[in-house]
């Protein structure tokens, strides 16, 4: 990236976006991620690639829990 890198006033140019859509049916799902790699097939050379995938998920909930709540530990197993 060389002197583009190291400038601190530098407008990024190049952006990687990611995207995550809830859909009613599965068909939905599957043009979301086909309207995406449209995208990026029309977008410039050298994209980087892209992985798309639709899948059922029944349910999602993102929560914090206090940490004594969960508690860890490591066994390491030797052979």
């Amino acid at each position: 990236h060389g002197a583009a890198l190291s400038r601190a006033d530098a407008e990024p140019y190049e952006v990687r976006v990611r995207v995550a859509a809830r859909t009613e049916s599965m068909a939905e799902a599957v043009r979301v991620g086909n309207e995406v790699e449209t995208l990026l097939t029309c977008g410039p050379s050298g994209g980087g690639g892209a992985t798309k995938s639709a899948r059922e998920i029944i349910a999602v909930a993102s929560t914090l829990i206090p940490a004594e709540l969960a508690p860890h530990a490591v066994h390491i197993l030797e052979s």
